[in-house]
């Protein structure tokens, strides 16, 4: 698989996590943070990091799509987003299940390493 394919695929797949967590925040986040992903006010956060997740994504498909559009910005934020979610994870570990903390941070640490080269790799 060559690279460009491998940037629309993590773009695709942020996206479609935006789109789940913007639809069902509850459901959509309930393995991830338990039960209190069907309280309104975490559904407010899960709605806006679905939101954050569908821009990025869809940024991300549309700059690769275009022969003058930069990809590289939206693999960098994709990146620092990523990376941002692990620090959380981390930080507050306290408040998810060992097997959900364990979960987040290598997803959001792989991602954040994923788009870090990709976009080092597309220059």
């Amino acid at each position: 698989m060559d690279l460009p394919t491998i940037a629309r695929a993590a773009a695709a797949g942020r996206a479609a996590i935006g789109v789940a967590l913007l639809a069902a925040p509850g459901p959509a986040a309930r393995r991830w943070l338990g039960d209190v992903s069907e309280r309104p006010e975490a559904q407010v956060a899960i709605a806006g990091l679905g939101a954050r997740d569908l821009a990025l994504g869809l940024g991300t498909l549309w700059a690769l799509g275009g022969r003058k559009r930069a990809p590289r910005p939206w693999l960098i934020a994709s990146a620092i987003a990523d990376a941002a979610d692990l620090v959380s994870a981390v930080r507050w570990r306290e408040g998810l299940t060992t097997a959900s903390g364990a979960a987040t941070a290598a997803t959001a640490g792989g991602s954040a390493a994923l788009h870090a080269w990709i976009q080092s790799e597309l220059g």
